[in-house]
């Protein structure tokens, strides 16, 4: 799920550069969408520490993936660039909670003497789906802004449903 949803916020802000100017705004006003997703990240922190997530950390991040499908949706609907605005802030703010609950699976289900190794993996493996999730947004997205959104999404979408298969594996 880390990988997939990765993936998909990545193209926020290449997305959000064409955005704009749908939106009636202009292009350097997506540095404005950027800054508040990243301004929702710091609140979802915030929330996270005022009160941490109780769930077990795969279903908190089966839920958080699926909120955050939903707001990439709101992303896509947007009409206006305040609702894009809020849109983005909510994203950002999903993507902290869905960020502590795989740093809470990290320490729940690594094996002890790995545990170190696992946090590195991991943190490598983002960090290649994220700049591959740019990447595909980058090639796709002067075709069709809504076509790199909804490549998002879907990646977003598709990940509690793999992690889903992969905990029903024998």
């Amino acid at each position: 799920m880390t990988m997939l949803v990765a993936f998909g916020v990545a193209a926020l802000p290449v997305v959000a550069v064409y955005l704009a100017p749908v939106l009636g705004v202009s292009a350097a006003s997506a540095a404005l969408l950027t800054a508040v997703y990243g301004i929702g990240n710091l609140a979802g922190s915030a929330g996270v520490m005022a009160r941490p997530i109780r769930q077990r950390p795969d279903q908190a991040m089966a839920w958080y993936a699926g909120f955050l499908a939903l707001a990439l949706v709101l992303v896509a609907a947007s009409g206006s660039f305040h609702f894009a605005l809020a849109a983005y802030f909510v994203t950002g703010c999903i993507n902290a909670y869905f960020f502590a609950a795989t740093l809470a699976a990290r320490t729940e289900y690594a094996p002890e003497q790995g545990k170190g190794q696992v946090y590195l993996w991991i943190g490598a493996l983002k960090i290649a789906a994220g700049s591959a999730g740019t990447a595909v947004a980058g090639m796709v997205v002067t075709g069709s802004t809504m076509l790199a959104l909804w490549i998002a999404v879907a990646a977003v979408v598709i990940a509690p449903g793999v992690s889903r298969i992969d905990q029903q594996a024998p």
